[in-house]
Parts: structure tokens; sequence; C-alpha cells
């Protein structure tokens, strides 16, 4: 199968997107967010949230992807340079995630509290 100009120039219109366009097609309460947590080196990128979720869901979230229990886990909102725009402590429920005023391509922290957690450095 041969490549066409026109296959080119389409590979090149997604790679040089803009970012301002990455999220221009997410419905307004869509939220996508990158997911790091303390004991692990792998960074879970752009996972999908809605801004009507609340807190205790997004630990529900992160115990199903680190095996970290929600009581465990002290959550620290990131702004995309890396800066610290929120701490979410353990007992921290019932807030919406649209209270932090987050915006796509921000980062959850999980840091995990458990002392006797298998993945604890």
């Amino acid at each position: 199968m041969a490549v066409t100009n026109e296959d080119l120039l389409a590979l090149r219109d997604y790679v040089t997107a803009t970012d301002s366009a990455q999220y221009s097609q997410l419905h307004p309460d869509t939220l996508l967010l990158d997911m790091t947590h303390s004991n692990l080196i792998q960074r879970h990128a752009e996972i999908r949230f809605d801004r009507h979720d609340t807190i205790s869901h997004v630990r529900s979230r992160i115990n199903r992807q680190t095996g970290t229990p929600p009581n465990f886990q002290h959550l620290q909102m990131k702004d995309s340079c890396g800066t610290i725009l929120h701490e979410i402590p353990p007992n921290d429920e019932d807030r919406m995630l649209g209270y932090y005023n987050l915006e796509n391509g921000y980062t959850v922290h999980c840091i995990d509290l458990n002392p006797h957690s298998s993945m604890s450095a």
C-alpha cells in the first residue's frame, strides 16, 4: 500500500495540531487528567473524569488503577507546570472536581499514606 501525499498532509496536521485544539471536541463537563502515584514510576495519561464526579469517585478510580485504598490517599492537584494547586486529605470526600477549577492536562498526584503498602519505598 502506497502512502499518498494526502496521507502525509493529514499526518502532519495531526502531529502539529495546536494544544488549544487538543481538547476542543470534549464535552464541557469532561476533564482529562493525568494521574501519578508516589510509589509508582508510571504515569496514567488522560484519565477521563466528569467535573461533577466527587472526590470519593476519584479516589475509587485511583484505587482501581494503583491498589491504594481511598482512606490512605492524600491527593495533590497540580497544574501543567507541576505547581500544587490544591491538597486534598483522605477525609475530604464530598466536593466535586469542578470545585477545584481544574483544566484538561492537569495532574492528580496520589501520595500513598499506607505504612503497610506493598508498594511503599
